[in-house]
């Protein structure tokens, strides 16, 4: 079961990097090879906007190359060497779907910064004189345990680590690696969670994690491949663009109790071959000291009934929920999960189970499975007694191999794990204590 995408809508959108406009002005550069000519600072604003949040100089977020000089527009793609990264930019960030850049989880750039991208890239990219127009940073944002909101002595973490309490080693031959790390719940019977924050270690190769309970044993300090049991629910997760999440300040999330066990997935890429990769990236929770008047928990909406035929396009699979309620519960956010044959994912509230009264709970209408994440409700929604929820899965299979439900990658899901209170709302009539409210 890969990742689940994680814990608020994710946006690349940053300050612009330059102090003064005008065709003529240009950043400056560091690299030799180009002291006569750099970026112009129009297209410099551009890339700090949309693209240097990961390709920076060191690369971060996993991203294989800086976009900071035309040094780096000139060097051979990596994912296509007959190519120069300016003429894969030229590619990539004109596609639609999961190859798309920036990915359809950090939000569509602006026209008026893709048009001038694209005008810059069809002239093939030319430099100019060497000028400084401001200082071209990207700036620190507030993210990490500290700028949580509860002091150290109330924060639990859980990181990714080797043997022996060092760090994990992330082979340089890896490419595109999910390892899990294995933990025994520490929590107390109703405690919650009130906050979470990701710790970013090695950022050069960490493109996202994901924090699971489940009530299948582990081994308490494995680690190793992800064999992520069927009863694996959602916690949180982080992925490039997101941040802290801290939760409304009369709902605390329910943790898993001590007879639980917690499954942090790492996803790594190390497509650029460091040699010297070591992580302890995870997550760290706030622990509320007195528990908050909502409780709230993941429950898992969607299908189990999934059947892709090989070679089709745009299969869709639809599962239907009833919830066994007698009050209204309030969704906060809603995390889509799908394997990499899913094009999109959409759960709505049908009011009073009536088709025409529908409010949307999430549409995401590219899925990325390599950036999922959660998406925070601008609003949150209620549902009431009598409500359905539908959520629809779409899904492209050009392969040879029909898809059925599983929790391997070749396999398929069609999940919406959505944070709601009171922790046991969402689940259908069957059984209220596994918050789950799915079609079977």
């Amino acid at each position: 079961m890969s990742a689940s995408r994680i814990a608020s809508v994710f946006a690349l959108a940053l300050v612009g990097a330059c102090s003064s406009s005008g065709d003529d002005k240009t950043t400056s550069t560091t690299d030799a090879g180009t002291a006569a000519a750099a970026m112009p600072c129009e297209v410099s604003d551009v890339l700090v906007a949309n693209c240097q949040k990961c390709h920076s100089d060191p690369p971060v977020n996993a991203a294989p190359m800086p976009l900071v000089s035309l040094a780096n527009l000139a060097a051979r793609a990596k994912s296509d060497p007959s190519k120069t990264v300016a003429e894969m930019m030229k590619v990539r960030i004109n596609q639609t779907g999961s190859s798309a850049m920036p990915p359809p989880s950090s939000g569509q750039m602006p026209k008026a910064d893709l048009d001038r991208l694209n005008a810059w890239l069809d002239k093939g990219a030319p430099g100019g004189p060497t000028a400084t127009c401001g200082d071209g940073g990207v700036p620190k944002e507030k993210v990490g345990p500290e700028y949580l909101s509860c002091p150290e002595s109330e924060r639990v973490s859980f990181v990714a680590h080797g043997d022996g309490g060092a760090k994990f080693t992330v082979p340089a031959d890896a490419g595109n690696l999910n390892e899990c790390f294995y933990f025994k719940a520490p929590f107390e019977a109703g405690a919650q969670a009130t906050a979470f924050a990701p710790i970013l270690d090695d950022k050069r190769v960490v493109h996202h994690w994901i924090l699971f309970e489940t009530g299948t044993p582990q081994v308490e300090g494995s680690f190793g491949g992800c064999k992520m049991p069927l009863d694996a629910r959602f916690i949180t997760g982080w992925a490039p663009g997101g941040g802290n999440n801290e939760l409304p300040a009369d709902v605390g999330l329910l943790l898993p109790g001590k007879e639980r066990w917690l499954i942090l997935q790492l996803h790594y890429w190390n497509v650029a071959g460091y040699t010297d990769a070591k992580d302890a990236s995870g997550v760290a929770l706030c622990v509320a000291k007195t528990p908050r008047k909502n409780s709230a928990a993941i429950s898992t909406l969607g299908s189990l009934a999934i059947d892709v035929p090989a070679k089709t396009m745009g299969t869709t699979v639809t599962g239907m929920c009833t919830p066994d309620i007698t009050e209204p519960v309030t969704i906060l956010s809603a995390s889509p999960h799908m394997h990499g044959r899913g094009r999109a994912l959409k759960t709505e509230v049908l009011r009073g189970g009536d088709p025409s009264k529908s409010e949307i709970v999430v549409d995401e209408k590219a899925f990325d499975f390599n950036a999922q994440g959660s998406h925070r409700l601008p609003t949150p929604l209620v549902v009431q007694p009598g409500d359905k929820l539908k959520t629809t899965c779409i899904y492209d299979n050009p392969g040879s191999l029909p898809a059925y439900f599983g929790e391997k990658t070749e396999d398929e899901m069609c999940f919406d794990f959505v944070l709601a209170y009171p922790a046991t709302g969402l689940a259908n009539v069957a059984g209220k204590s596994a918050r789950r409210c799915i079609d079977k």
